[in-house]
C-alpha cells in the first residue's frame, strides 16, 4: 500500500475511533519504514504504538480520566488501586509455554473485532496459578501494557469486610466500575475470595459470597481482562476454574530461566568474573523474585562502597545474604507446623 494511502488510513481510523483500523495502519507504516532499512525509527514507532496512553480508562476513549474508584462504606479505604504501566516482554522472564500463550492471548484481544465478526470470543478471563514471586502480578502489569490497558489492582485487605454481607457489596462495586471502561483486573491473592464451598472449614458466609463472585464474573462484560492470582489453587471452589479461557501455572524457574534472570537484573551496572551458570545451579529453589532480591542486593552493596564494578565475591556475599534469609524462614515454617500438629493432636 502507498505510503498515502496507509496515513489517510491512519488519520480517518482515528477520526472514527477505530482502534482495529488505526493499529492495522500503525502496523503496516511501521513495516514500510522497516522495510526501507529504518530498524531504528521503526522499533521506537512500534514501541510506542505498544505504550499505555496516559490516565485514561479506556484504549477507545484516550481523553477519559479514570473514574472515582470505588470504597469501603466503613474504612472509606479504596477498593482498588488503577495504574498504566510501560512495560514489554521481555521485562519478565518466562517459559516459552507460558510466553506463547499470553502471546496469543494479547493478540486475540487486539483484534477481537474480528474474532467477533465470527462469532467467536477472544479469552479474558485468565487464572494465574503457582507459588509466590514467580512473576504473576508482574506479568498481568505487562499484559495490561503491551494491550495499552489500565491495570485495576483489586485491594482484598480493603474489599473482605468484617460486616456480614458487606464484602459481597465491595465486590458488586468492583464489578460496577469494570462495566465503566476496558481494563486489566487483576485479584491477587484470590483464594481469599474464592475458596471450597464444600471445605469443612467453611461458613454460610463465605458459600454466599463465592457464589456472588460466580454470578458476578458470569455476567460481566467481555470487554476487559479478567486476571485471577493465587499461590494456593488446591483452595479455590470447583466451580470457579470452570469461569477461565486459559489457566497458567508460573513455576519455579528451571536452570535456563535462572540464568537469564541473574544476566537481566545485572544488567544495570558493571560486573567480571562471574559464572552465572555456577551461581544459577546454586540457586535451585530460588523463585524469580529471590533472584530479583540477590542482584538488587549485590548492586547496593557495591554503590554504597562507591565503585561501579561488581564482581564475584560482591555477589557471593548477597547469595550467602539470602540462604540465611532462607534458613530463617524455612525454620519459622516448620515451627508453625509442628505447633499446628500438636494442636490438632490435643484431645478434644
Amino acid at each position: 500500500m502507498a505510503r498515502g494511502e496507509i496515513l489517510r488510513k491512519l488519520f480517518k481510523s482515528f477520526s472514527q475511533n477505530n482502534r482495529e483500523e488505526f493499529y492495522t495502519a500503525a502496523m503496516e507504516l511501521i513495516q514500510e519504514e522497516r522495510d526501507k532499512n529504518h530498524v531504528l525509527l521503526a522499533k521506537d514507532l512500534e514501541k510506542m504504538l505498544q505504550a499505555p496512553p496516559k490516565k485514561t480508562a479506556s484504549n477507545s476513549s484516550p481523553w477519559n480520566v479514570y473514574p472515582d474508584v470505588p470504597k469501603d462504606k466503613d474504612s472509606g479505604l479504596p477498593l482498588i488501586d488503577v495504574n498504566q504501566y510501560e512495560l514489554s516482554w521481555d521485562r519478565v522472564v518466562l517459559p516459552e509455554n507460558n510466553l506463547k500463550a499470553l502471546e496469543k492471548i494479547a493478540l486475540e484481544n487486539r483484534k477481537k473485532d474480528i474474532l467477533y465478526a465470527h462469532g467467536l470470543k477472544p479469552s479474558s478471563k485468565l487464572l494465574f496459578c503457582g507459588p509466590p514471586g514467580c512473576g504473576k502480578t508482574l506479568t498481568a502489569k505487562v499484559l495490561s501494557s503491551v494491550l495499552g490497558l489500565p491495570l485495576v489492582y483489586v485491594n482484598l485487605p480493603s474489599v473482605i469486610s468484617s460486616y456480614l454481607g458487606e464484602t459481597a457489596v465491595n465486590l458488586k462495586k468492583i464489578f460496577d466500575y469494570i462495566e465503566t471502561g476496558e481494563w486489566v483486573i487483576l485479584f491477587d491473592e484470590f483464594d481469599a475470595i474464592a475458596k471450597d464451598r464444600n471445605s469443612f472449614n467453611e461458613h454460610g458466609e463465605i458459600k454466599r459470597l463465592v457464589n456472588s463472585l460466580i454470578q458476578l464474573i458470569d455476567n460481566s462484560n467481555n470487554q476487559s481482562i479478567f486476571i485471577a492470582a493465587t499461590n494456593y489453587e488446591s483452595l479455590l471452589d470447583a466451580a470457579i476454574w470452570r469461569r477461565f479461557d486459559e489457566v497458567l501455572f508460573f513455576d519455579k524457574p528451571d536452570l535456563q530461566l535462572r540464568k537469564t534472570l541473574l544476566k537481566n537484573k545485572l544488567i544495570s551496572i558493571k560486573h567480571q568474573g562471574i559464572n552465572m551458570e555456577k551461581i544459577a545451579s546454586r540457586l535451585q529453589d530460588a523463585t524469580g523474585a529471590d533472584i530479583e532480591r540477590i542482584c538488587s542486593d549485590a548492586i547496593k552493596s557495591v554503590i554504597l562502597k562507591s565503585e561501579n564494578l561488581l564482581t564475584a565475591s560482591d555477589l557471593e556475599a548477597a547469595l550467602q545474604r539470602h540462604l540465611a534469609r532462607t534458613r530463617i524462614i524455612e525454620h519459622s515454617i516448620k515451627s508453625i507446623k509442628k505447633q499446628a500438629e500438636c494442636q490438632d493432636d490435643k484431645p478434644v
